[in-house]
C-alpha cells in the first residue's frame, strides 16, 4: 500500500514539474500585432499582413495618427494605451516570431513563423527584425515570455 502511495506522489511531482518548464525557443522577429476586443467583435488595429506590405499597416484609422507605414517599428507608449483602453475592454498584443528553433508545443517547425500572445512590456521590449530567446509554457501553449 504505502508503495502505490509514494509511486502515485512520484508520478504527480514529475507531471507537475513537467507541466511548468517552460520550452524555450529562439528566433527573429517578423512582425507586431495589435487587436483590441469589445464583448465578441475584435478588430486589428495593426499589421503586417504581407511581406511586399509597408513595415506597420494600420488597420484602424483611428490610430493612423500614432503610426507610420514608414515606421520600422511600433511601440507602445502611454496615449496610445490610453486610447486603446478607452476603446477596447481587451486589448490583444502579439508578436510574430520566425523561430530558428522548433517550437513543439504548438508543431511549429523551424523556419516557419508563428504569433504568440505577449504582455505590453515584452511588445515594446522587441523590435521587427531582433533575435528573441523565448519562454512558452505548457499550461498557455500560445503565450510566450521573452527573455532576451
Amino acid at each position: 500500500m504505502n508503495k502505490v502511495v509514494i509511486i502515485l506522489i512520484v508520478c504527480t511531482l514529475v507531471l507537475a514539474i513537467y507541466i511548468l518548464t517552460p520550452v524555450e525557443i529562439e528566433g527573429i522577429v517578423d512582425h507586431k500585432l495589435i487587436i483590441g476586443c469589445n464583448e465578441n467583435t475584435c478588430e486589428e488595429i495593426l499589421n503586417r499582413p504581407h511581406p511586399d506590405a509597408p513595415w506597420i499597416s494600420v488597420d484602424n484609422k483611428d490610430f493612423e495618427k500614432f503610426f507610420s507605414p514608414t515606421d520600422k517599428n511600433v511601440f507602445v507608449n502611454d496615449s496610445i494605451k490610453e486610447f486603446l483602453e478607452r476603446k477596447y475592454t481587451s486589448i490583444n498584443y502579439c508578436v510574430a516570431v520566425q523561430v530558428n528553433s522548433e517550437d513543439p508545443l504548438n508543431d511549429v517547425p523551424k523556419g516557419e513563423t508563428f504569433t504568440y500572445f505577449v504582455s505590453i512590456e515584452n511588445f515594446n521590449k522587441v523590435k521587427i527584425g531582433n533575435k528573441v530567446k523565448c519562454k512558452v509554457s505548457r499550461y498557455r501553449i500560445d503565450k510566450i515570455t521573452i527573455l532576451e
